[in-house]
């Protein structure tokens, strides 16, 4: 009994130690795994590519057997310096990128002068609206009165058409009757009735009368 348990034990101790070292093994391929894979990981960010590499890598292998290497045609690339390559790329980058800034900030520029002649026309048509609108109230004004005189000239006449001459050159005589009044009224009259009002006028103001009818005659002449 005391053989079998001596025999027992060093069995067992030397599974220990051979699982021990097969751990040890396989941590150290997980590690080396993970290590490749970190460096894979660097050779991208390298701009650089393992993967697609691969048939270059088989044309190097077969040139190192003397049967195939003259068959087999193989020239090493050199990608230089990866830090400065990926320098230059960025340096280019950033080229094009303040080249873009250049163009948008000329963009922004026309944009504000554009907008500032916008405000400019803007301010032009607000004084032009203005004018405008004192044009339009003045004429409405002046239409206003227009209207009003005409009226009274059409009440005039009709004044004319209901009295005698005799009546009407009386009235139209004195001071505060107007020339331009007298013959706005009698250009809207028949033309025998002006003709007996302005003869009635004359024999009590010849003066008055002879303007009206010169007056008269401006007006039929324009």
């Amino acid at each position: 009994m005391a053989k079998d348990k001596k025999e027992k034990k060093p069995g067992r101790l030397k599974r220990l130690i051979s699982l021990f070292f097969w751990s040890i093994f396989i941590t150290l391929i997980i590690i080396a795994l993970v290590y490749v894979n970190f460096e894979f990981k660097r050779i991208k960010i390298l701009n650089l590519s393992v993967e697609k590499d691969w048939k270059s890598f088989v044309a190097y292998m077969l040139q190192k057997v003397p049967a195939l290497k003259d068959k087999v045609k193989y020239e090493y690339l050199d990608v230089g310096n990866a830090y400065a390559i990926q320098e230059k790329l960025i340096e280019e980058r950033l080229n094009e990128l303040e080249l873009k800034s250049k163009q948008i900030n000329s963009q922004l520029e026309e944009l504000k002068k554009i907008s500032s002649q916008i405000k400019d026309e803007s301010k032009q048509l607000e004084l032009e609206k203005e004018k405008f609108n004192a044009e339009k109230k003045a004429f409405e004004e002046e239409k206003k009165v227009f209207e009003d005189y005409k009226y009274r000239i059409n009440k005039l006449a009709e004044w004319f058409a209901s009295s005698t001459p005799a009546q009407i050159a009386v009235a139209l005589s004195r001071d505060e009757v107007s020339i331009d009044l007298i013959v706005n009224a009698l250009l809207i009259l028949p033309s025998d009735t002006a003709a007996e009002i302005i003869q009635a006028l004359a024999q009590i103001n010849p003066t008055k009368a002879a303007n009206v009818i010169s007056k008269i005659g401006e007006v039929k002449s324009k």
